[in-house]
């Protein structure tokens, strides 16, 4: 038992070793020393929210429909739709911003002034998916640990489809800096 025991350990040490090896050399490798969050507004199909590290803000949250319709109205949270200019005119969530994901550093950073004396961000697109990288850029941009940053789950589709209020039109709180994306 004592042997097979040893083998087992002995198989596990050597097959983390290698796989540690054949990162270091891979040219796609994680690298765990230099690593920086990613910007690019992509994501894989199985996307979560990302852990928290201690001292930093807390994790994006995927929120229901009903959570989020129960914070809507309030003056302390503030919604941000990451679909296009012309799927924002169409139909949004009541009261959303225009935050493209493709949107430049001025965009970018009139929704966080936006943000300030607010402490929640909802962020939605067509689906969950596509609005997390744009939830997590503003959780990195907004470096406030009091923040509650989250995405609506099922996004704008989810929300029309289950009757929640929504209004067309450009949006009219954005100011000239946000406007721009249009």
């Amino acid at each position: 038992m004592l042997a097979v025991t040893g083998r087992v350990v002995c198989l596990l040490g050597a097959g983390a070793t290698l796989g540690l090896a054949v990162n270091v050399v891979h040219p796609r490798g994680v690298r765990f020393h230099d690593y920086a969050a990613p910007v690019a507004c992509t994501t894989g199909p199985d996307a979560t929210a990302s852990g928290g590290v201690a001292g930093q803000a807390a994790p994006v949250e995927i929120l229901s429909q009903a959570q989020v319709a129960s914070l809507c109205g309030d003056p302390r949270v503030l919604v941000a739709d990451a679909r296009s200019a012309a799927q924002f005119a169409e139909g949004h969530v009541t009261g959303a911003i225009h935050l493209p994901c493709a949107s430049s550093r001025l965009v970018a950073s009139a929704a966080l002034d936006a943000l300030a004396g607010k402490e929640t961000l909802v962020v939605y697109g067509d689906g969950t998916a596509d609005a997390l990288p744009v939830a997590e850029e503003m959780r990195r941009r907004a470096a406030r640990p009091g923040v509650r940053i989250a995405v609506l789950a099922g996004g704008f589709h989810a929300w029309s489809h289950a009757g929640l209020a929504c209004s067309s039109g450009p949006c009219a709180d954005c100011g000239g800096a946000l406007s721009e994306q249009r």
